[in-house]
């Protein structure tokens, strides 16, 4: 075999020397090594990327059905402080599937409060979901104040409250919900049960 001959071998066995070593480090970096905050770190960067402004959490952490993996659970809220915020719960096994998550839930999307059975009672456990339920009853004051300063400019809050209250009444189990726009000392105040979301008082001021 001639010097040529000899250093095109050389060079095939250093680049398949050079793959194994690249694949085995990849499997090591992303297979059973990775610790439980590593990955709900990473799976809250790649959330964060793909969800430029949405307030996300990690709501649970637990050892996945796959072996060296993290079954992590988050909570995702797009245009959290607008009148229809959205709401869901997404799912990962991380890194047994990278980040491809499965929704597990949705509350809240498109001005609708889902999960919601005619003629049963429910209970508002999220500050999305009131903020929904309180534009979605199409209370007048509401209607009135976006559709005055514009969807898009309207900042909506809601805070829950064991006990509180509101325009010298007591409440108990409630939800505040109060819309405000820049440029205006106008504000609308609804009052909801955290039982079933009845408007128990509205106040503009």
């Amino acid at each position: 075999m001639d010097l040529f001959s000899k250093t095109i071998a050389a060079a095939v066995v250093l680049v398949i020397i050079i793959f194994i070593g690249y694949f085995a480090a990849s499997h090591v970096s992303f297979g059973s090594q990775v610790t439980e905050a590593q990955a709900e770190a990473l799976v809250m960067h790649d959330l964060q990327n793909s969800n430029p402004g949405a307030v996300i959490n990690v709501t649970n952490s637990t050892p996945s059905q796959y072996q060296g993996s993290w079954h992590i659970v988050t909570s995702v809220v797009l245009n959290a402080t607008s009148p229809c915020p959205s709401y869901s719960i997404y799912s990962f096994d991380y890194p047994k599937y990278g980040f491809v998550y499965r929704v597990d839930n949705t509350y809240t999307d498109n001005c609708v409060v889902y999960g919601i059975a005619p003629g049963r009672g429910y209970v508002i456990g999220s500050y999305p979901v009131a903020i929904t339920e309180s534009y979605a009853r199409n209370v007048s004051a509401v209607t009135g104040f976006v559709s005055r300063y514009g969807f898009g400019n309207v900042s909506v809050h809601a805070t829950y409250y064991n006990s509180t209250v509101f325009y010298g009444t007591r409440y108990s189990d409630v939800w505040l919900v109060g819309y405000t726009a820049p440029k205006t000392n106008e504000s609308v105040d609804v009052l909801l049960s955290q039982l079933n979301g009845t408007v128990l008082s509205t106040q503009v001021a």
